[in-house]
């Protein structure tokens, strides 16, 4: 109940709510379902389309419904992966601890009417780096149709910026989180639940990206701020893809809550508390005849 009234208090929009609560009786009734092996290919290629309802950047106030035309490809080799949750290569593997390296980034961002308005507009950010992943425990077995897992992934990212310059660097971000995946096979196709949590942490640089507002462009309403390194707030995201080997579907929801981070008082900030959604189907024209490595 209070995660529900959380929710309604920072959306503000029943609907979304709708979603996290039908997200998780789909959960409940998949978990009733028999459970079969189920194997995916090595590589596949499709295309799709998906739409996404995010704010402009952390703590704007003025939401995006961004459609966009999806690539969808997947590779699952040995040491590099693409997949649903991104691209990743295995650098180090021990029993307990794996070493790759992870990929992640932001939209840009147009100033006119935001609390930007004036200011310039900012491009898209690339992060890449390091991930140090701890394996916490593990149920099931996918032979048995199903598995879950529990991690500590640590990933240490240096932020780029795309557009002029060409390739900036924007300082660095480190976002420690717990990861729970679910799998399951069902009726020749793969169910696949990820819940992940954490604080974030970045340089002064990346906040200074989003956040500082110089002399240049402070206003009555719009202070001069400049931000500092140090904590930049939590997150939740609850993902699920569904792949028929046919057809690959995937849907998230995000909740960022941005109190006590230490731009919080910048005037760039609008909002502390909200969810960003995002659904995509994609349909799969060619696999391969192989299996992914376990």
């Amino acid at each position: 109940m209070q995660l529900w009234s959380l929710i309604k208090l920072q959306v503000g929009d029943y609907r979304r709510g709708l979603l996290v609560v039908g997200l998780c009786l789909l959960l409940n009734l998949l978990l009733s379902l028999p459970a079969v092996a189920y194997h995916l290919p090595k590589w596949e290629v499709g295309l799709g389309a998906g739409i996404l309802r995010v704010p402009a950047y952390r703590g704007a106030s003025d939401k995006k419904n961004i459609g966009l035309p999806i690539p969808y490809i997947a590779y699952r080799g040995d040491r590099f992966t693409v997949d649903e949750d991104g691209m990743r290569g295995e650098l180090m593997q021990k029993n307990w601890m794996h070493l790759d390296f992870s990929v992640a980034g932001s939209l840009p961002v147009s100033s006119g009417g935001s609390a930007r308005e004036g200011m310039p507009d900012l491009d898209p950010i690339g992060e890449i780096g390091p991930s140090l992943k701890f394996f916490l425990g593990q149920q099931g077995h996918r032979h048995q149709g199903w598995e879950q897992q529990w991690w500590l992934r640590m990933p240490l990212r240096a932020a780029l910026s795309v557009g002029d310059p060409l390739i900036g660097y924007q300082g660095w971000v480190f976002s420690p989180h717990l990861n729970w995946v679910w799998v399951k096979g069902v009726a020749q196709a793969r169910w696949r639940w990820n819940l992940s949590a954490g604080p974030i942490f970045a340089s002064r640089q990346y906040h200074d990206y989003f956040y500082t507002v110089s002399d240049r462009y402070a206003s009555a309403g719009r202070p001069v701020y400049a931000a500092t390194v140090g904590y930049s707030g939590s997150r939740a995201t609850l993902g699920l893809s569904v792949n028929s080997k046919k057809w690959f579907v995937g849907a998230f929801v995000r909740y960022d809550d941005l109190r006590g981070a230490v731009f919080e008082d910048s005037p760039l900030v609008e909002t502390r508390r909200y969810l960003a959604v995002g659904v995509g189907v994609s349909r799969v024209f060619m696999q391969s005849n192989g299996h992914a490595p376990h």
